[in-house]
């Protein structure tokens, strides 16, 4: 189900026409029930970089891991992001992928990568210039890459640690609904 909550709720990004009543329906559901509210910003990424068939388990994981905070450090591992890398698995990432370098400051604008360019904005508004680690786009991008690209089968090995919260779906929507309240 959070799957397809994901995928309704990135297509309003996408619509360039008022979505109908059943639509805003289904999309006031799937924020209530299926998508923790820290992880709301960041559908359009997990929609854009995972499978189909791994939303669900990747939603989980983030926010086990994270809470689904973008800026969510761990001092004890050394592990930051939404899907708390350690540096050494994101530099493998960065060899494999090409993504930013860990502690690569990135300037995004509307959490997208803004790359140089002679565009003129009238406003500064949207842009954001922050280590890639915390940020979404990069976080859920070399996610996508370590569970679903590196190895030959879909892994999720490399959050093993917080299998316990998002191993079990019941558990898991208990416990987030439980923290959020």
């Amino acid at each position: 189900m959070i799957a397809e909550c994901l995928i309704l709720l990135a297509s309003f990004q996408s619509m360039n026409q008022v979505p109908s009543t059943e639509d805003m329906y289904e999309a006031r559901v799937c924020l209530t029930e299926e998508i923790p509210d820290a992880l709301v910003d960041d559908i359009p990424y997990f929609v854009q970089f995972f499978d189909y068939e791994n939303l669900d388990v990747a939603v989980r994981i983030a926010w086990c891991e994270s809470r689904g905070k973008n800026d969510a450090y761990r001092s004890s591992a050394d592990d930051s992001g939404l899907f708390q890398f350690i540096p050494r698995t994101w530099r493998w990432m960065v060899e494999l992928y090409g993504i930013p370098d860990w502690n690569e400051w990135v300037i995004l604008r509307f959490g997208q990568p803004h790359l140089e360019s002679d565009t003129m904005y009238k406003t500064d508004y949207g842009f954001e210039f922050l280590k890639a680690q915390y940020s979404s786009y990069w976080n859920v991008k070399a996610a996508s890459h370590l569970a679903e690209d590196t190895y030959r089968d879909v892994r999720w090995t490399d959050w093993n640690s917080s299998k316990w919260c998002w191993g079990d779906p019941v558990k898991w929507r208990k416990l987030w609904k439980t923290e959020e309240g």
